[in-house]
């Protein structure tokens, strides 16, 4: 697979030295990169496809927040992961709550940082080893309280689907149209902010106790 990345930072610097790590890593392409939150959605509109947009949080014009926001609404199949110098609880959250599903600070070191990359195309979170512990804890209560507005039959089929179950297969097993349990996943896909089935396994496998 080939992960196609568009960054967001307003110091060249940055961009430059970031592109030359990760343009020696076979399977990663860098598509594009932008100044501001602005420039990124242009290049999106002009039909740019990115499997990740690496963002910095304070850009002008359109900050990485503000952008964040934008993306999770206009383009949800996209995720965003925050790569900034602030380790602060409430920048981090502020930036967790508006969508993103990773954030790594800017002296991650390039082994944790390419593996956050696959991590998070791959439709997990990832978090930055060093960020304060009470993050955990927020992310936690706060995904443990979004399988709470799962409905019963999501919550059923979520625990076939952590069985190796495919849709056919559920869809026998509880006598529904298979057209009505793909409507099932791409809800708990959304509810749970999860893209990938190996996401959704991980995630009820840990949190679920399935």
């Amino acid at each position: 697979m080939n992960i196609k990345i568009i960054i967001a930072d307003d110091h060249k610097l940055f961009i430059d030295g970031l592109k030359s790590i990760l343009s020696k890593e076979i399977g990663i392409t860098i598509i594009g990169e932008a100044n501001n939150g602005l420039e990124i959605i242009k290049l999106l509109e002009n039909n740019y496809q990115p499997d990740i947009i690496l963002t910095d949080i304070r850009m002008p014009i359109i900050d990485g927040i503000s952008l964040t926001k934008i993306l999770t609404k206009e383009y949800p199949n996209i995720p965003v992961m925050a790569l900034s110098m602030y380790d602060q609880s409430a920048e981090v959250i502020e930036m967790l709550e508006a969508g993103a599903k990773g954030y790594l600070t800017k002296v991650v070191e390039k082994k944790e940082l390419i593996q956050a990359i696959h991590a998070v195309v791959k439709g997990e979170y990832y978090f930055d080893k060093n960020l304060p512990k009470d993050i955990e804890g927020w992310f936690n209560k706060e995904h443990n309280s979004n399988t709470k507005i799962l409905t019963r039959r999501e919550k059923e089929i979520l625990q076939l689907i952590t069985k190796g179950r495919t849709t056919l297969q559920i869809a026998h097993q509880l006598k529904l149209s298979r057209f009505t349990i793909d409507t099932h996943r791409k809800n708990i896909h959304q509810k749970l902010g999860i893209k990938t089935n190996t996401g959704l396994v991980n995630y009820a496998l840990k949190k679920l106790n399935f």
